[in-house]
Order: C-alpha cells, then structure tokens, then sequence
C-alpha cells in the first residue's frame, strides 16, 4: 500500500512537466581578443562573456493549427528589452507571429552574413549605421506573417508599432520574399520606418542575400542600399559582404571580405579569417583575426563556446 501511495504521489507531482511542451536551450561562450588599434584606444587583452537562455513553448490546438510562444534572455542585455518575446498561430494558412522580434531584413537577410562564430568581432554590414531601422536588436510591438512554403517561394510582410514613432499607422514596415531549393537560397527585401513623425521623415533600404552550399562548401553574399528620405547625405550608404566557409572533419575555415560605402565618408573595408574545431555539435573553440582597413584597427582573438 506504502509503495502504491508513493507512485501516485510521485506522479501528481511530475504530471504537470511531464505533459507541459516547454522546451529550455541556449549557450554559454566565453570569448578573449587582443586588439592592436591605430588610435592606440581599446588596445590589448579584452574579454566577452556571453549567456544565452530561450524558454519556448508549443500547442496543438487541432485541425492543423498549432500555438507557440518563445521569450529569450542573454547575459550581454541589462533587461530582457534587447530580445525576443513572441506568441504565434502556425497552420495550413502560414504562421503569424506578434511581439517582439527581429525585422525580416535583419533576422533573414542580412542575418546570412553572419557565418563566423564570434559575437565581438563578426562583420555586420549595415550594422545600425545611420538611423535607418534594419539591423537594430529587436522591435517592439510588431506582427508578422510568413506564408506557407509553395514550391520553395516564401513571403513575409510585418509592420512594427515603434514607439514615439509617427500615430495612427505602423512606423516601421518590412516585406521580404525568399526562393530555397536545394543547395541555393535568394532572399530580398524592402524595409521603411518613420524616424521623425512631426516632420514625416522615413528612412527605406533594400537588402539581398544569397547562398549556395555544395557538399564541404558554402558561399554567401548579401548587400543592403539603405537611403535616408530626410535628404541627409550622410545616412545614405550601401554595403556588401560577401564570405564562405569549408568543413573538413571536425574543424572548419572560414573567411570573409566586408565594405560600407557612404556618401560623404570614407568607404570602410574589413576582412576576416576564423578556424573552428568541434569537438562535438554542441561544443566547439575558435579563434580568428579580423582587419580594418580603413581605421588600420586589427584584432585576434579565441573562444569556446557550449550550446544545450
């Protein structure tokens, strides 16, 4: 009797983890890199540390449709405002998502030129130059839907309730359209955002990547022409990465070339070189050097990083 007493007991008590569909992954990483810069500033030993932790959850709510929801937290934000924190319906329909999310244009385009493993040192063109809203962290406030998947074609359109944005409409904006079938992968799209709502100011870009992978190779270019409709010269700018990589083993090479052209600065170049090693798909060290030209800053550095 003790021992049927103690199973039901232990039962009522796992029930509800047993049945709930949540789901906990993120990583750890700890990063060090030696900087040499021209400016003399920042030069030296430097340290990154880095903790990711991402709770999502799902439900089947039958014929087909299905609810989820994620919320993401990492070390690197003083609060959670920096990441993502979304709810969703997924079905036959596509999937619509509301909260707070990356753009298409950051999170789907401009996201493919991120092939290395560093989070300090990574070319980002684009990277929240000017005042333009892609490739900002997060927005709060959005929707977004993505069709279903027809014959490899996908699109997506989101609008984004900034906030001291413009009243009455959506300030922010972003449609993407996506082709991948087989080893290729094209994705394009248009963003605009209202940056001063009293004097109807916007800013637009356009950004395109594209993919190709063949057995140990893979290739990536992606560029971005952002404009600043204010008429300020300076925010306009179109930049371009284009990077690859190869696996042999367990280890893999990667290498990448980076260029910010500008209206009324100098154009900036980088390049960068990273060796990875995995010692197994959740854990793996690094190291790798990164050069910029145009303000000779140059930096080495080496991590190691566990996923879970």
């Amino acid at each position: 009797m003790k021992k049927i007493l103690a199973v039901a007991i232990a039962a009522a008590l796992t029930a509800p983890v047993a049945f709930a569909d949540v789901k906990i992954s993120g990583f750890v990483e700890q990063e060090f890199s030696v900087r040499d810069y021209a400016s003399g500033s920042d030069n030296g030993m430097d340290g990154d540390s880095d903790v990711g932790i991402v709770f999502s959850a799902s439900e089947d709510l039958g014929n087909g449709m299905s609810a989820f929801a994620k919320v993401d937290w990492g070390s690197d934000d003083s609060s959670m405002a920096d990441n993502d924190q979304i709810v969703g319906l997924s079905g036959g329909f596509g999937t619509v998502v509301l909260g707070r999310m990356e753009d298409f244009t950051e999170g789907k385009v401009m996201s493919m030129a991120s092939i290395f493993e560093s989070d300090s040192q990574n070319l980002e063109p684009g990277d929240d130059s000017g005042s333009t809203q892609a490739n900002h962290d997060r927005t709060d406030n959005g929707i977004a839907y993505v069709s279903p998947n027809m014959s490899g074609f996908q699109v997506g359109i989101a609008g984004y309730a900034v906030e001291g944005g413009a009243t009455g409409t959506f300030d922010a904006s972003d449609i993407m359209v996506s082709y991948s079938n087989g080893p290729v992968t094209v994705r394009l799209s248009r963003e605009s955002s209202d940056t001063a709502a009293a004097s109807g100011a916007s800013d637009s870009n356009i950004s395109l990547g594209a993919q190709y992978s063949a057995g140990a190779f893979s290739v990536v270019g992606v560029m971005q022409k952002a404009n600043d409709v204010a008429g300020t010269a300076s925010n306009d700018r179109t930049d371009w990465m284009v990077g690859g990589n190869y696996v042999f083993g367990n280890n893999k090479v990667v290498l990448g070339y980076e260029k910010d052209e500008t209206s009324t600065t100098a154009d900036e170049s980088n390049w960068q070189i990273e060796f990875q090693h995995m010692f197994s798909k959740r854990t793996k060290v690094y190291v790798g050097h990164q050069d910029a030209d145009a303000a000779n800053e140059d930096a080495t550095y080496f991590g190691m990083k566990h996923t879970f």
